[in-house]
């Protein structure tokens, strides 16, 4: 997205000059667009302070490279939960990129806008069912099903492979927990990053590449797999690898599913354990020399993902345009022969089908199977009861989550608006500062939550004096300032240049505009934005874990230890004591997520038709 003030006349820019005021003004914008650079290599730094007691005491390689694990004796090797950190995900970007993108070819491709079905009976009943059913869009559904499947909490996901994956799984090998159902349930968890994604590169493939092998006597099937596949390759991979970074960086998911074994794999159903299951199990009464082995964990987890992420500017570079328009090249014999071999295409498209049905199944699948375990176990104790020491409530962990919300928000909006006030407004065409800011709000994009935790833990929870709310806040101000940047950002871009033209024409200042203009037409994208941080916000158990802590009860004071509403069923669930109110609070975030997304829908139908 470049900046829109290269597409102002001059005259427009002159009209804009800045005076002091406005001066003082972008440099506001400047510094909050600058946060994402500090706040990565301040992740990075505080990371890197507290791992040198580890890498000092143990070394370096013999940290990395060692098999041994036992904190008793204070021996730390991390080479076995290393090489199970790949292995998962590797299988689980098999699985789960070979069903998103073929899931994605069916959604550009095949997936039809409506329902065609007739009905020549009588019945008034069925004919209006029937006129209903064939208003439905099925593409607007599956792409509903995708953000749904998108913002389910990590915790959500984690019950349900507990108690559904490794129970299918049992039956073929074991008690069902290890490796394959490590894979399994990340697969589902980065199918909606690599389908999206996906999607968004095939639509953004010329059309005349498609119309062209038609022409040239291809069927759809192979002018799809033939011509615009390999014209989207560049994006394919950059949809890959965020799913690789954001499977790598899993903990509370596959933390019930994994065994927690300190062990090389040695089959399929082998326990393993894995750098960001171990963080989260041993982080809570870890000290010394113990505490610094974790956070050198986290460190190597940080370089892995932040090196998967940053690849990101270089995959475009090396294979745009190289492939795709091969076939348009060709000759006429060369298109017979595809008809003659198109078999193999339209098997493809079948399974790109069966791909899109799977994704349908398993979202109803968490749905059902939450709704029926959780439903029953809502009791008004629950609800609305008062908390005590042997049974958790609702309203603690709920008035906790709200506070958080108000407090991450009321700090994490204005920082995001700004940024991406400059970002957009502010920033010159092929600026390779602003590349660089970009890069940078990527990257902390990819951090993953477990080390948001670690950092929040060194120096959020030591400056408030300990666990509380006020240090979750401001570790979640990280967390969700990257959604907030671009979601804002890509409103502001859709705003017309000509209402800037026109408030210029009748002398107002840039900083003006932007108020006055800008920022109220571009509302509906930043409601957008900030929905989506409140999803976040409501999902998110790691980094809230390391530094709000794990109290049943709180009092409403931001500077006491609390419990998310995610957190809380963690806490429930992880030793099986509390296993209705676990049930409970899954329907809960489940229904909070798909309120949060019917919002969105609305917001965004509401624009389009605006528009």
């Amino acid at each position: 997205m470049e900046g829109t003030l290269s597409k102002e006349s001059k005259p427009a820019r002159r009209r804009a000059k800045m005076k002091p005021g406005e001066l003082s003004a972008k440099i506001i914008f400047l510094i909050c667009a600058c946060l994402s650079i500090v706040a990565v290599f301040g992740i990075i730094g505080y990371i890197l302070y507290g791992s040198i007691p580890a890498f000092r005491e143990v070394g370096f390689f013999k940290f990395l490279f060692g098999t041994t694990w036992t904190p008793n004796y204070d021996k730390y090797g991390i080479l076995p939960m290393l090489v199970n950190s790949i292995i998962v995900t590797v299988g689980a970007t098999i699985i789960g990129g070979l069903v998103g993108v073929f899931t994605a070819v069916f959604l550009a491709f095949w997936c039809p806008d409506k329902f065609h079905l007739r009905y020549e009976g009588s019945s008034k009943f069925l004919q209006k069912l029937v006129a209903w059913i064939n208003k439905i869009n099925l593409r607007t559904i599956f792409d509903q099903i995708i953000k749904v499947l998108a913002g389910i909490p990590s915790i959500v996901y984690g019950l349900f492979g507990l108690e559904v994956i490794v129970s299918l799984l049992s039956n073929v090998g074991g008690d069902g927990k290890g490796i394959l159902a490590c894979s399994i349930l990340l697969a589902i968890m980065i199918l909606p990053t690599v389908t999206s994604l996906t999607k968004n590169a095939l639509d953004a493939v010329p059309e005349q590449y498609y119309e062209g092998a038609l022409a040239m006597g291809n069927t759809k099937a192979q002018a799809v797999f033939r011509v615009v596949l390999p014209a989207a390759r560049s994006g394919i991979i950059s949809a890959l690898i965020l799913g690789v970074g954001r499977a790598i960086g899993e903990a509370m998911a596959i933390i019930w599913v994994s065994g927690n074994r300190v062990l090389f794999p040695s089959g399929l159903f082998s326990y393993i354990r894995t750098m960001t299951t171990n963080i989260v199990m041993e982080m809570s009464y870890a000290s010394g020399l113990h505490r610094s082995a974790l956070i050198a964990t986290g460190l190597v987890l940080l370089v892995m993902v932040l090196l998967i992420t940053l690849s990101l500017n270089i995959v475009p570079k090396e294979f745009k345009g190289k492939r795709g328009n091969k076939v348009l090249h060709g000759d006429d014999s060369r298109a017979v022969v595809f008809r003659k071999r198109g078999g193999v295409a339209m098997a493809a498209a079948i399974f790109g089908m069966v791909c899109a049905a799977l994704v349908g199944i398993v979202l109803a699948a968490i749905v059902i199977y939450i709704l029926a375990r959780g439903v029953g176990c809502l009791s008004a104790e629950f609800l609305f009861g008062e908390q005590d020491i042997a049974t958790p409530t609702l309203w603690p962990a709920l008035l906790a989550t709200l506070e958080l919300i108000g407090i991450t928000l009321a700090i994490a909006l204005p920082l995001g608006i700004c940024a991406a006030i400059y970002l957009n407004e502010y920033a010159k065409k092929g600026s390779k500062f602003v590349k660089v800011i970009r890069t940078f709000i990527d990257a902390l994009a990819g951090v993953p939550s477990v080390v948001f935790g670690l950092f929040g833990n060194i120096l959020f929870v030591a400056l408030f004096g300990g666990y509380s709310l006020w240090a979750g806040a401001f570790t979640m101000v990280l967390v969700v300032l990257p959604t907030i940047i671009r979601s804002t950002e890509e409103a502001l871009f859709a705003v017309p240049m000509p209402l800037r033209e026109a408030s210029y024409g009748l002398g107002a200042s840039k900083v003006r505009t932007i108020f006055k203009i800008v920022l109220p037409s571009a509302f509906p994208g930043i409601a957008t934005a900030a929905i989506l941080a409140i999803g976040r916000i409501i999902g998110e158990s790691a980094a809230l874990i390391f530094t709000m802590g794990t109290a049943f009860n709180f009092s409403g004071d931001p500077g006491s230890a609390a419990s998310s509403l995610s957190v809380l069923l963690y806490i429930c669930a992880a030793e099986g004591l509390h296993m209705k109110e676990a049930y409970a609070l899954a329907v809960i975030l489940l229904v909070f997520t798909l309120i949060l997304n019917l919002i969105v829908y609305f917001i965004e139908r509401h624009v389009k038709k605006k528009r």
